[in-house]
């Protein structure tokens, strides 16, 4: 089950892959991050750029899916529909968490020497980026559901007699 209802998982295909990862190495420079992950909203990682050694990469994500879900729950009780940033400070390192066009959730792994600031400008300037390659992505997706119908389908029995008829 998915933690938001109804969500199908995304399928990324080789070129958005790329972008994505683009974007990603564009925030972990300019930001001075440790790692950037993009995950789903499901906590399936899209794409990561950084240092992730050390890291299990698959349990941070369905956390940070986690962490997102039970705060929209919070923004609910208190009349928000979800509250799209959330921060967390350690001793050394703290991770900045932005939901992005309710698809997907970028996570910031930085430490001391990374501005939360400056964290918070480069995820803002690369949300609109994420959320053109989101749309493309969707775009795709939904035109391969289209080219996922049964090709047989539209073929009657009297299309069948014929084609064997000797």
């Amino acid at each position: 089950m998915s933690l938001r209802e109804g969500v199908p998982q995304l399928v990324v295909f080789e070129e958005e892959h790329r972008d994505l990862r683009q974007i990603l190495a564009r925030i972990h420079s300019h930001s001075r991050a440790r790692a950037v992950l993009l995950l789903d909203v499901n906590g399936q990682l899209v794409a990561k750029w950084g240092d992730t050694s050390g890291l299990d990469v698959t349990s941070f994500c369905s956390l940070a899916a986690s962490n997102i879900a039970a705060t929209a729950s919070m923004a609910r009780l208190v009349g928000e529909k979800d509250f799209t940033i959330l921060f967390h400070q350690g001793k050394r390192d703290s991770i900045h968490i932005s939901l992005i066009g309710d698809r997907v959730i970028l996570a910031v792994i930085f430490g001391a020497e990374a501005s939360l600031g400056m964290v918070r400008l480069r995820v803002r300037r690369a949300g609109a980026e994420i959320e053109a390659v989101l749309r493309r992505i969707l775009s795709r997706m939904r035109l391969d559901d289209r080219l996922d119908v049964d090709p047989l389908c539209d073929i009657t029995d009297q299309d069948i007699d014929e084609l064997f008829r000797f």
